[in-house]
């Protein structure tokens, strides 16, 4: 196994000059940084990152913490955050925390043994107790499609006014009576766009499911066999969308003519079904990416403010004029 003083003398430098390259030293001139890294990459060297985090140094990996990395959408985040990391010399390591107490009990824990730099974390159901813990720990994070909370900086959309567009849209197409499916640990933000945009003028009502295909299908089922029908609907993800769509499709409800429906997410699933489905998009590649940035400056000693990136609305064959 290669050593540093392995690359040293390939390098034609001293040790210490190739321990401040591989960490990124300013004080190591460009050239010199190239000829260790080759040097490194011809030997086949890698950094013990665990001695590099007990020593009090930069190891150069960023943690990321997903809820649901099965999720098309969710992959789009990953790939922003990995992408940046990559692009500024660092590397990820994944952890996936399906609820509260997986990432109390598992996730935090290994975030403060695991040597990571900082950590990028994309919990929807992250309370302020988890986040005021995660502080606590002295972990560096950002959030990724949360809102900031305790102390903790956030690049995130704007949930309210995407529902806003999404409901003003169907408005604007002729629905008169309208119904948001949300999920149970998303905040107000949808309802309120929702409000808004009907203005106390048009009709409104809320379903709350899981963000899954399964949830949404269960919903069309019963709005097909029991109604009342709306004229338009507004799903938090395309999943949701999809089911509602399949079982209208079993049932005789045609979409758009007798539902139009609408997403607030636009992954790859909203063009592989028929009718496509109109969405306002979560830019969710883009916020993994910065995101990422924000903690790598962070970690340089940089000063950082939460970010809110917007949506487009893309119109497709799920909405029409009635």
């Amino acid at each position: 196994m290669a050593t540093l003083k392995d690359v040293a003398q390939l390098a034609g430098v001293n040790i210490s000059t190739v321990s401040r390259a591989l960490a990124g030293s300013p004080s190591i001139s460009a050239a010199t940084a190239q000829r260790v890294r080759a040097a490194a990459d011809q030997l086949g060297y890698h950094p013990n990152l665990s001695a590099r985090a007990l020593s009090g140094k930069r190891t150069g990996v960023v943690a990321l913490a997903v809820q649901d990395i099965m999720s098309p959408v969710w992959a789009l985040l990953c790939g922003g955050v990995c992408d940046t990391v990559a692009a500024r010399g660092g590397t990820v390591m994944l952890f996936t925390a399906q609820n509260e107490s997986d990432y109390r009990e598992r996730v935090l824990p290994a975030l403060r043994s695991c040597g990571a730099d900082g950590a990028v974390l994309a919990l929807l159901f992250l309370d302020q107790q988890l986040q005021q813990l995660t502080e606590e720990t002295g972990i560096k994070a950002v959030l990724a499609e949360c809102r900031p909370r305790a102390g903790i900086p956030s690049v995130y959309a704007d949930r309210e006014e995407a529902s806003y567009r999404a409901c003003r849209h169907l408005i604007d197409v002729g629905c008169h009576d309208i119904a948001l499916v949300t999920a149970p640990w998303f905040d107000h933000s949808y309802i309120e766009g929702c409000d808004r945009a009907a203005g106390g003028e048009v009709p409104h009502r809320v379903y709350s499911g899981e963000p899954t295909y399964q949830a949404g299908y269960q919903l069309g089922l019963a709005l097909a066999a029991d109604g009342p029908l709306p004229q338009g609907l507004v799903t938090v993800c395309d999943e949701q969308a999809l089911g509602l769509q399949h079982a209208f499709l079993q049932n005789g409800v045609q979409v758009p003519q007798d539902c139009s429906v609408i997403s607030l997410e636009d992954s790859m699933l909203a063009v592989a079904t028929w009718p496509q489905l109109t969405a306002v998009s979560k830019p969710l590649y883009r916020i993994g990416a910065r995101a990422a940035d924000m903690l790598l400056d962070m970690l340089d000693g940089k000063t950082a403010a939460s970010q809110v990136v917007h949506h487009q609305l893309t119109v497709r064959q799920s909405t029409s004029l009635r």
